[in-house]
């Protein structure tokens, strides 16, 4: 009896909750169409729009009776709404069939009664995505359910705060990324990367086109959903579905419609270093003694970070405000003359909390009421929806230091504690006409627009002028939005030095990259005080971190991040991974590059290249550099033991000894400390420099081209100015193929493609054919190459070669080549 019942029991609440959802979505009454769009409405008068973007992006919206859709400019996450994409549909008895694209290549079956909809992948005949209850409306939740598939993986969704990531694999658990999610530590939950945006190893992403708080389940208690929550005020569901089906397809397309990632200076990509150790320097001539003392003992260096202690007033985080302080820094323009000279470029900070003690500040700036919230941060909380406010703070920056004329340093700047504003209640009515709960999760992109966009780009053709295709904006925040990414980048806060911290910021590292966050910019090796001991320093901040696309060790405490501050150990890792560091930046550049054309990260999580293997989804704590390299960082202070998952279709060559493995395999790898386990795709091409000092005298007629033989390769090599927006506005870029063929070890170097202001005609080549294990006699564009005996005879000669036996490595110089030719190596017939 008792069974019976809770038969009973359980068939009510089903039937109860089909009711619902079917009241809800009701059942098809009529629809209109145009060229990329269908809109059915129910017989309860909710309407369910399609828009097609492209053959392979579709967005979706709900509707309630008597809501009109929110505008296209409603939300700008989406950058242009070009709605491309087209459809054929045929009405059947109780449903739709909606072929999309001319090759059909998906399928959007429509159910009638109730209005539900399910995308099939018309290619595999595979359901990628079925509404189970559909939409739903209860209270101020909006929700969209789907079928669970037990066999179906998701990754992204940004990161909480600190970057705190616990496994890259979603799949169980119950997600959200909203301004103040996660970890309350060190005063606020800092860092967040609120993008709700999603990939499925079945071929399809999810980005949801919201700014509310919204709240992800990929499987916890069997369900599969995402939800809104207005918190009373009017929102919408409204999300875009993106078709790949590979992984690199589905980030082409999702940074195509949100933006693609802003390409920052070359000398971005260098060393950064700060003066956050000595917090109560004085000034310029710290930093010339600190940076002359680093050079002359050979260290690299490029870029500067000030840390408060410019700033007028305090020098310090609180009572101090954007403009350059007359004691410590007397001469401004002096100092960028200086800095120019040595090769360095120099990141400004802003601090939220000291707006109101900056020059042209009103207190009609400030987001209303949030003096009530704000008093111990200077009653400064900048409502960066306003338009007033976003031309205050470009004006700001402009007449203190970035306007041209004045002659200034200024290359980029560091926008602080804009995430410290999680505690401002929710029906805060904003100068857009939104409320804070709308408005939160957006508010980093504000900011982001306020800077780039309106300011250095100067989009509205204001009074203030901005800098243009001179020079690339680089602009970090502390928390970032989704579609930010076109003008700024973030980073991940104050983080702790600790292994465990270590390892989330590895999966933080790869999150980044999949939320159309290419440039990830973090503390390496900790940020709180003590700081690194020789062990974090070592592993952290100078072996991943150098493997990051920001290299930049920063912090607080006795424990400096300065390489002559540190011991011996310290600083025979910094000058190791400093040469590897710029002797790659030809590699390095060029995927940074390939990040902004494509939206492919630099750094890229296992699952991007191998979506469908299961060990991709579980060895998360490797990811590769490029295309060419696996990297896997030590996070013990010892010797260890780490099992690393090599991938198959190849075998990879240990960077460090070029002793080849299997792939397909998990490795029990001994990693000794000081050596970041590093492995090569066999099949690579790695682009080298000689090493310099600062990427802007690295010599580019001279390259060193490293092949990993044992397959076919490939490698298109990056040039430009390495500063202007050239590149981007008007193409002023070069590229050169280089092909390798494993049958007769022939190597091309194409002709080079494009060019730009101050590129060079010829370059000379030093070639590394790795894993030959016998003499080979190669020809250069079918004349003979002279073969030496030794490596100092190879130096010696115009073109040559030389077969190492000792490391099975062939080496050939061949100097001064026209690159407007190609140049061809190959066995001699």
């Amino acid at each position: 009896m008792k069974t019976k019942h809770l038969l009973l029991i359980i068939s009510f609440i089903t039937c109860s909750l089909t009711n619902e959802s079917k009241a809800q979505s009701g059942d098809f009454k009529t629809y209109e169409k145009s060229n990329h769009e269908l809109t059915f409405e129910s017989d309860t008068g909710v309407k369910l729009r399609f828009q097609f973007y492209a053959n392979d992006i579709i967005r979706i919206q709900w509707v309630k009776k008597d809501e009109s859709f929110f505008p296209d400019d409603h939300y700008e996450m989406v950058e242009y709404h070009n709605r491309k994409g087209t459809y054929e549909i045929e009405e059947k008895d109780n449903l739709f069939l909606i072929n999309v694209g001319s090759k059909k290549k998906l399928l959007i079956e429509l159910r009638k009664s109730p209005m539900k909809f399910k995308i099939i992948d018309n290619q595999s005949n595979r359901e990628l995505l079925s509404e189970k209850n559909g939409i739903s409306w209860k209270e101020n939740k909006i929700s969209n359910d789907f079928k669970l598939d037990n066999i179906e993986h998701f990754c992204g969704m940004g990161y909480q705060s600190f970057g705190r990531v616990e496994s890259i694999d979603l799949k169980g658990k119950r997600v959200s990324c909203n301004y103040g999610d996660g970890l309350v530590d060190w005063g606020a939950p800092q860092g967040v990367l609120t993008v709700p945006f999603y990939l499925s190893n079945k071929g399809y992403g999810i980005f949801l086109n919201s700014t509310f708080q919204h709240d992800f389940n990929f499987g916890k208690d069997n369900e599969y959903q995402f939800n809104i929550d207005t918190k009373g005020f009017q929102g919408q569901m409204d999300y875009f579905f993106v078709f790949g089906p590979e992984f690199k397809g589905i980030l082409n397309s999702y940074t195509q419609l949100t933006g693609r990632p802003r390409l920052p200076q070359r000398s971005i990509f260098g060393l950064q270093l700060s003066d956050k150790g000595d917090p109560k320097h004085n000034g310029v001539e710290w930093w010339k003694n600190k940076i002359t003392a680093h050079r002359n003992a050979g260290f690299p260096l490029d870029h500067l970070v000030n840390d408060n202690r410019w700033r007028a007033g305090s020098g310090a985080w609180s009572d101090s405000w954007f403009e350059w302080d007359p004691n410590r820094t007397p001469d401004p323009k002096a100092f960028a003359t200086w800095c120019k000279e040595n090769n360095v470029t120099v990141t400004l900070d802003f601090n939220r909390n000291n707006a109101a003690l900056c020059e042209g500040w009103k207190q009609r700036y400030n987001i209303p009421e949030a003096e009530k919230y704000t008093e111990h941060y200077g009653n400064s909380a900048p409502d960066y929806s306003n338009p007033e406010t976003r031309k205050w703070i470009w004006g700001l920056f402009w007449k203190k230091t970035f306007d041209p004329k004045l002659g200034y340093p200024g290359d980029a700047l560091w926008i602080d504690e804009t995430d410290d504003l999680w505690e401002l209640n929710d029906s805060i009515i904003c100068a857009n006409g939104r409320s804070w709960a709308e408005n939160e999760n957006y508010y980093p992109y504000f900011i982001s627009k306020a800077i780039v966009q309106e300011g250095w780009d100067n989009k509205n053709n204001t009074t203030t002028p901005g800098i243009g295709e001179s020079k690339r904006p680089y602009v970090w925040v502390r928390s970032m939005s989704a579609g930010a990414q076109r003008y700024a980048t973030h980073w991940i806060g104050d983080i702790k030095c600790d292994w465990d911290w270590m390892k989330s910021t590895i999966r933080s590292l790869q999150t980044s990259g999949l939320a159309g966050f290419p440039y990830f910019n973090h503390d390496a090796g900790g940020f709180r005080p003590p700081g690194p001991d020789d062990s974090f320093y070592v592993q952290w901040a100078m072996a991943f971190g150098s493997f990051t696309p920001i290299w930049r060790p920063h912090g607080m405490g006795e424990n400096k991040r300065w390489p002559l501050d540190r011991s011996k150990t310290g600083q025979n890792a910094a000058l190791k991974y400093g040469k590897m560091r710029y002797e790659m930046i030809p590699y390095i550049y060029t995927y940074a590059y390939h990040a902004h054309q494509t939206g492919t990260p630099m750094s890229r999580a296992m699952v991007i290249d191998y979506q469908n293997t299961p060990e991709a989804w579980k060895y998360d704590l490797q990811y590769m550099w490029g295309n060419e390299l696996l990297v896997a960082p030590s996070y013990s202070p010892n010797n260890s033991i780490l099992d690393i998952w090599l991938p198959p279709g190849q075998k990879w060559y240990n960077y460090w000894t070029d002793n080849i493995t299997g792939g397909g395999q998990v490795i029990q790898h001994k990693a000794i400390f000081g050596e970041l386990p590093l492995f090569v795709k066999e099949g690579s091409i790695i682009p080298k420099y000689n090493y310099a000092q600062s990427t802007f005298t690295l010599d580019p007629s001279e390259l060193s081209i490293h092949i990993y033989t044992g397959k076919d390769s490939e490698f298109t090599l990056y040039e430009d100015d390495s500063v202007s927006e050239k590149y981007r506005t008007k193409g002023e870029h070069r590229k050169t193929n280089i092909q390798y063929s494993e049958i007769d070890n022939k190597l091309v170097i194409h002709k080079v493609r494009g060019s730009y202001e101050g590129a060079i005609s010829k370059k000379s080549y030093k070639l590394f054919f790795h894993g030959i294990e016998s003499p080979k006699n190669l020809v250069s564009n079918n004349k003979e190459l002279k073969v030496v005996s030794s490596i100092t005879e190879l130096e010696q000669e115009e073109s040559g070669q030389f077969w190492d036996k000792a490391n099975k490595m062939l080496l050939v110089v061949f100097k001064n080549h026209n690159v407007n030719t190609d140049l061809v190596f190959k066995n001699k017939d």
